[in-house]
């Protein structure tokens, strides 16, 4: 049985997910903790039909200093959060303000 669900989603654009059955959620808004290529005026056209899950994309978002330390919190953030859920399922919600490239980006690594 799946215990760890993990959501991304733009907040511009929707609501969170709701919460999955029983689950305990931790939600990450990194709309301002990572580098967004779109504002980059020399990608813009470039990311403009891409998705954080592409290499290239994914690159410039993880070259955001502390991009690495973000995701080691955000692992042992959801470890506690497991350990504490008693056997409940977990959900991880990411977000970030559009939802193509930061927020995707990290549903990819974990």
């Amino acid at each position: 049985m799946v215990d760890v669900f993990i959501d991304s989603f733009g907040a511009r654009w929707q609501d969170p997910p709701p919460p999955r059955y029983r689950a305990a959620v931790l939600s990450i808004n990194l709309t301002n903790q990572l580098l967004n290529p779109p504002d980059d005026p020399a990608l813009a056209d470039v990311v403009a039909k891409q998705t954080g899950r592409e290499a290239d994309v994914r690159g410039y978002v993880l070259n955001t200093p502390g991009a690495a330390r973000i995701i080691t919190d955000a692992v042992h953030e959801l470890t506690a959060l497991r350990a504490a859920a008693h056997g409940r399922p977990v959900q991880l919600l990411v977000n970030c303000w559009y939802g193509r490239h930061r927020a995707v980006d990290r549903t990819k690594e974990a």
